[in-house]
């Protein structure tokens, strides 16, 4: 009887793991031009995020706007690229590193962004300026 009920409780368990893996989505965004396309996105916890047509972009996270605990990342090149699962809430503000003297950036909103505060507070300036303000709007 303890096998059967242990058996029980593992199995539950693995589908509780299967079902949240299953139920992540993955968002796309298109570069066009010198820009992301979405700029911003919002998804859930878990949720990841891939970029095409990167011929001439990178796509690498603004340290100093990222979410508390979060990770960052910087794509190669030329190469489309998939974030891991992005499963700390907050704004991830990204930006193109060769394109962003011409503004090309994005950011994800994850769940309840609860770092705006924290990136208002650096007194964003320039293209990281109006990505905050897009982000604000975005939480409209």
């Amino acid at each position: 009887m303890n096998y059967t009920k242990s058996l029980v409780s593992a199995l539950l368990g693995a589908s509780v793991l299967l079902s949240s893996s299953v139920m992540a989505e993955n968002h796309l965004v298109t570069t066009v031009g010198p820009s992301f396309k979405p700029m911003v996105i919002k998804i859930a916890p878990g949720d990841t995020v891939s970029w095409d047509n990167m011929l001439t972009h990178i796509v690498a996270t603004m340290p100093e706007y990222l979410p508390a605990g979060a990770e960052g990342w910087e794509s190669a090149m030329g190469e489309s690229f998939t974030t891991p699962p992005l499963t700390v809430e907050g704004a991830y503000f990204y930006k193109c590193t060769p394109h962003w003297g011409m503004g090309m950036g994005g950011v994800i909103i994850v769940g309840n962004p609860t770092n705006l505060d924290d990136v208002k507070a650096t007194k964003p300036k320039g293209a990281a300026k109006r990505l905050y303000k897009k982000a604000m709007k975005a939480m409209k």
